[in-house]
């Protein structure tokens, strides 16, 4: 009732029976200021049964940049992330060289014999 004070507890029974809040969401991943926001839930492609996702331990700069990247080009091109990162893995097949004299590089290598 207006002008009453509520107790912790009707407080609580009040929050129990209430419905869910909506999932939270990330504005600042939107089209326009105009569309909707986007749940956090992960989008799902129509045929994601041949989908997977893997994880790997990177340093956080790294994995920074990759996200930016990938970000970036995801807006430019508004194609699913999925495609993209198909992308970059038919890339970094094309330019495998490239990236092996990299990751020797940063990690003190000298050439293909040495073990890990």
């Amino acid at each position: 009732m207006p002008g009453q004070r509520k107790t912790l507890g009707s407080l609580v029974d009040s929050a129990a029976s209430a419905p869910p809040a909506p999932p939270l969401s990330r504005p600042d991943r939107t089209a326009s200021p105009d569309s909707p926001a986007k749940s956090l839930a992960p989008e799902r492609p129509a045929a994601a049964g041949d989908m997977t996702m893997r994880s790997w331990y990177m340093p956080r700069a790294s994995a920074d940049r990759l996200a930016a990247l990938v970000d970036d080009v995801h807006f430019a091109t508004r194609l699913p992330k999925h495609l993209i990162m198909g992308a970059v893995v038919n890339v970094l097949d094309r330019h495998r060289d490239e990236v092996e004299a990299e990751a020797r590089a940063a990690g003190g290598a000298s050439g293909p014999d040495r073990t890990v």
